[in-house]
């Protein structure tokens, strides 16, 4: 698996192999406005790893997306990089030399959406499981889920505190979310009895982070801290692990 943190995307004609619609994906538009600022948005999107499939000109798999009733071609990324190695042995019947590149979600955002050239929207595709305990949350749920909790379904959210610093945290993994429910319940058992368990989209939070004009909603925008699922973070890991194991066989 490549590591990537330089420029890749380009808005060019590329491979189209998948639907954004048939996957449950969501296309995130570029916004011209910063509500919190370009480098606060980037901080928060670090944290994320994603994956995209580069073909053998380093360019990314696209899909077809409608545009203001036009179809475009637009680069597709992975939350999940397991999803991106099935996608990826179908890309490799058009060109064997194609791979999957592991970039963070800041550095991507910032060179496509958020970019002084000509600005690229995103497709983001998002972990099926995770998609489908959305949908059983909220039946017409669409994109990538971010799962948040708070006190009654009008109360307010959960946050947590490192270092005298609250932030809102928000989980790609509804059962990463569920740890912290539980440690939540051994110190605070009957304010736990009414947690609620809600779903938001990433693409939502990103048109949000770079157009909100509310000062309340700002402030809570302020504080969200994005926690990358563990399964993903895991298959990251083993992918490290394995690939120097691998490279002696290569030379």
């Amino acid at each position: 698996m490549k590591h990537l943190f330089s420029p890749l995307l380009r808005p060019l004609p590329l491979m189209t192999l998948v639907s954004g619609s048939l996957l449950g994906g969501s296309l995130a538009m570029p916004l011209p406005a910063s509500a919190l600022g370009e480098e606060a948005i980037v901080d928060k999107l670090e944290q994320v790893p994603v994956f995209v499939i580069l073909n053998s000109d380093g360019q990314p798999l696209t899909a077809a997306a409608e545009v203001d009733d036009q179809e475009v071609k637009v680069p597709v990324v992975f939350i999940d990089g397991e999803a991106a190695e099935e996608f990826l042995t179908r890309a490799q019947e058009e060109d064997p030399s194609a791979e999957v590149a592991l970039v963070d979600l800041g550095t991507l955002y910032q060179e496509t959406v958020l970019g002084d050239e000509e600005k690229v929207p995103l497709l983001y595709l998002p972990i099926g499981d995770e998609l489908d305990t959305a949908i059983a949350l909220q039946s017409n749920f669409q994109g990538v889920p971010l799962f948040i909790a708070r006190q009654g379904a009008d109360g307010p959210y959960l946050t947590i505190t490192q270092d005298g610093q609250a932030s809102l945290p928000m989980f790609f993994s509804r059962n990463d979310l569920q740890t912290l429910l539980d440690r939540y319940s051994e110190s605070d058992a009957a304010a736990a009895d009414d947690i609620v368990v809600q779903v938001l989209s990433l693409e939502w939070l990103l048109a949000t982070m770079t157009s909100n004009s509310d000062p309340e909603l700002d402030a809570q925008l302020q504080q969200v801290r994005l926690f990358p699922s563990t399964e993903v973070l895991n298959y990251i890991r083993a992918q490290e692990e394995a690939a120097p194991a691998a490279a002696p066989a290569a030379e």
